[in-house]
């Protein structure tokens, strides 16, 4: 019971650590996060170093092309999210993911270029769909269990690792293509559960205009820092790799550790503890390669054991931080997850093409000159873009979607909006959107009413709502039912 109640209500604070039951939907999100780190794992230490030898560039692409898969399904969710069909769009994803696997086998056989071109772009975009259910199936855990399934899973995976560090590149093969399928059989109701509050809501770019404390923009800080804290990651991957396949340690576990410990104190340390930690590492591993590069037997092992660390630190906040999100905020859950996944998928790009330059770097000192100028644009985007930001104060700055509740009557409702317009200054302009918002009525109706653009109205009912010192169109709504005609100002009409 204790779990149920935690997963009803995943932002309450912890009095006391509650005792923690492995539920089924626990076990299936559990199975499924294992299933996609160590898939990651897996596809960079099994299949793209069988790149090397046909493309090397396939690598690349596939990611872009991924990218662009996830920046549309964001779009769609935001747009359209009762058009997102689960049975076709997951059959459609598997069809690709399976044609695109086999191309790449192909090509990797008779050593075609554009097979595995082909193959590795087609790949990506079939796998994005069911990376991104099983991200909103984290949703349906409390904060809690959440942290301690996330944790666990890493663990899990670096488990899995051992057998398979010497294995039959077959047999890695296999696996990698099964994977998928696994972790949509294991988190398939979970997901279906969130789809279908996504699909009886508004959308979410009607509802921003309305509610817009309910939702992230894609510009918000949360993705700036996932961008650049993935550029490390990408860089780890590359530097240093020999033959396309990327020096691997076991410090991964190290962030394990913190988030275990999180998880298990009697009250959960806020997530702002997994990026400062995250944020050490990575400075001290690009230190590390600035000063040991050339200099010392062995010198990428503490290097890149750092800069793992902190991206797997930041991979494991990540995690945690969108299901959050998700959780305060179910119809956004599938925006924000496949938006926050484009940002990871970005940040890794440009960390590979850093480290790759690196790479083919001349000398110990070229290589250092390098690496310090990343170092120094890591810091001052900290120091800059995002010292305002804050990852607990995002998750708890997300409210709820509220259902609107439109006046049960509309006598008095304009002496009422203009009684509060008057009080709290509203422009003419403002005070016939102070109207219409009373009235329960969402954003592309007042567009069409008054013919003003989406932003237009966006920029009016954010003044409006600091104005009046309200959140949402709900607690407007509140306001002006209990608004007071009865002084000389409330007789004001919009416009006089």
């Amino acid at each position: 019971m204790n779990a149920v109640r935690e997963s009803q209500s995943p932002q309450q604070p912890d009095a006391k650590a509650p005792r923690f039951a492995v539920t089924p939907s626990w076990a299936r999100c559990l199975a499924a996060l294992t299933a996609e780190l160590f898939g990651t794992w897996l596809t960079n230490a099994a299949l793209y170093p069988q790149y090397m030898d046909v493309l090397p560039a396939a690598r690349d692409a596939s990611s872009l092309v991924g990218v662009a898969t996830l920046v549309a399904l964001a779009v769609w969710a935001l747009r359209k999210p009762a058009s997102l069909d689960e049975r076709s769009i997951t059959a459609a994803s598997f069809v690709l993911f399976s044609a695109g696997f086999a191309l790449i086998v192909l090509g990797i056989v008779q050593q075609s270029a554009a097979l595995l071109l082909v193959g590795a772009c087609v790949r990506s975009v079939g796998s994005r769909w069911v990376v991104v259910l099983m991200g909103i199936s984290l949703c349906k855990l409390g904060k809690r269990p959440c942290m301690l399934c996330i944790a666990s899973a890493f663990v899990a995976s670096y488990l899995l690792r051992l057998p398979f560090g010497g294995m039959d590149s077959t047999v890695s093969l296999l696996v990698l293509f099964v994977l998928p399928f696994a972790t949509y059989a294991a988190v398939r109701p979970l997901a279906l559960e969130m789809l279908a509050t996504m699909k009886r809501a508004v959308p979410p770019v009607e509802a921003s205009v309305t509610q817009p404390a309910a939702y992230l923009p894609f510009a918000h800080g949360l993705f700036v820092a996932i961008f650049i804290f993935r550029i490390a990651y990408g860089f780890a991957l590359t530097f240093g790799a020999v033959d396309g396949n990327p020096q691997q340690t076991f410090f991964g576990l190290a962030p394990v550790a913190i988030l275990l410990a999180m998880a298990l104190t009697p009250k959960v340390p806020k997530a702002d503890v997994l990026y400062q930690a995250a944020a050490l590492f990575v400075v001290g591993g690009f230190l590390a390669v600035v000063v040991l590069a050339g200099r010392v037997p062995n010198d990428l092992a503490l290097a890149n054991g750092l800069l793992y660390a902190g991206s797997e630190c930041f991979d494991a906040l990540m995690w945690f931080a969108l299901a959050s999100i998700g959780a305060r905020n179910a119809v956004n859950a599938l925006a924000v997850f496949a938006w926050g996944r484009a940002a990871s998928s970005a940040g890794l790009l440009c960390g590979a093409t850093v480290g790759h330059a690196v790479n083919a770097a001349p000398d110990a000192l070229a290589v250092s000159a390098g690496i310090a100028a990343v170092l120094f644009l890591f810091v001052a985007m900290n120091f800059t873009v995002l010292k305002p930001f804050g990852f607990q104060a995002t998750i708890d700055g997300v409210r709820a979607t509220e259902p609107v509740a439109p006046l049960p009557t509309s006598a008095g409702l304009r002496e009422k909006s203009a009684a509060v317009a008057a009080r709290c200054r509203l422009t003419p302009r403002e005070t016939e959107l102070l109207e219409l918002l009373a009235h329960g009525r969402n954003g592309p109706f007042i567009q069409e009413k008054l013919v003003l653009s989406r932003n237009t109205v966006k920029t009016h009912v954010a003044n409006i709502y600091a104005k009046l010192g309200v959140h949402s169109q709900q607690e407007l709504i509140d306001l002006v039912e209990q608004a007071d005609v009865s002084t000389g100002e409330a007789a004001r009409q919009p416009g006089s």
